[in-house]
């Protein structure tokens, strides 16, 4: 691998309008498109009423097919806990709340937290540079 910056893609050159057809136009991207995660057979009628429920919202964190497993046991895991506060008898074991906690960080859908790797509106008004203010004192 080469030293220093790295090669942008074309797609970015053109959407900043820097790309140049003597240059970039020989390089190709490899586009793979987000596909929807797939419902494996083995889920129950409750886990596949959770699966439906957070369906739009994992797809809009970015989960595709390759996180279908990791889907699945959240949902099935999901319904069970429900199904224990439906219940009325004792609430479910707290490892059950962790992992589904843990899960739910995985997919990125437990709140803002679990967005920050993913430029979530938390830290959107943050600056990215550290040595912004270098050279500037406070006025």
């Amino acid at each position: 691998m080469q030293r220093g910056r790295k090669a942008e893609t074309p797609s970015s050159k053109l959407a900043r309008g820097t790309f140049q057809p003597v240059r970039d136009g020989g390089k190709t991207e490899i586009i793979v498109p987000g596909d929807p995660p797939m419902r494996p057979d083995y889920l129950t009628a409750d886990a596949i009423d959770v699966w439906q429920e957070v369906l739009g919202r994992v797809m809009a964190a970015g989960v595709t097919e390759v996180d279908s497993a990791l889907l699945a046991r959240y949902c099935s895991l999901e319904a069970l806990v429900r199904k224990a506060f439906k219940a009325d008898e004792e609430p479910p074991p707290a490892a059950y709340l962790t992992v589904l906690r843990q899960y739910e960080e995985l997919l990125r859908i437990a709140g803002p937290k679990s967005r920050v790797g993913s430029g979530g509106g938390a830290d959107a008004a943050k600056s990215g540079n550290p040595f912004k203010r270098n050279g500037h004192g406070a006025r």
